[in-house]
């Protein structure tokens, strides 16, 4: 049985050139220059257009469901080193370093002092703010 395929209709490809600088004006020039076709979308962006990283909803959120505990567990696996590993290298237990990770027990200033000189790293990686006055 014949099969009659339907015939594509293609638009012409439109390109899109968006650029936010000081110069942006001479850079799209150019680009209009060099291609014709090309598009160009002149928008001004102000400063209040823009926020902060701290004062994104995405930020906060983060930072609410950090704990010192996941600094921990990415610098452990950064050094190749196993809980068993690291508790032997600073005098605790295996099963307080898996606590620690997984947010089941406080980290006091002690222990972060402990462990930030076993994996190498400042103590402050390893302690919130509450916990410095220990």
């Amino acid at each position: 049985m014949p099969v009659a395929e339907k015939k594509r209709h293609i638009k012409k490809e439109r390109k899109l050139i968006s650029v936010a600088a000081e110069d942006a004006s001479e850079i799209l020039a150019y680009a209009k220059e060099k291609d014709p076709e090309a598009h160009i979308v002149a928008a001004e962006r102000s400063n209040n257009d823009m926020i902060l990283p701290e004062d994104s909803a995405w930020y906060r959120e983060v930072k609410a469901s950090w704990y010192p505990g996941i600094t921990l567990r990415i610098r452990r696996e950064n050094a190749g080193l196993t809980q068993a590993e690291l508790a032997a290298m600073t005098d605790l237990t295996v099963s307080n370093i898996s606590a620690y990770e997984n947010g089941h027990r406080p980290m006091g200033l002690a222990v972060a002092k402990r462990l930030a000189k076993a994996l190498k790293r400042p103590v402050i990686e390893f302690i919130e703010p509450e916990s410095m006055t220990e």
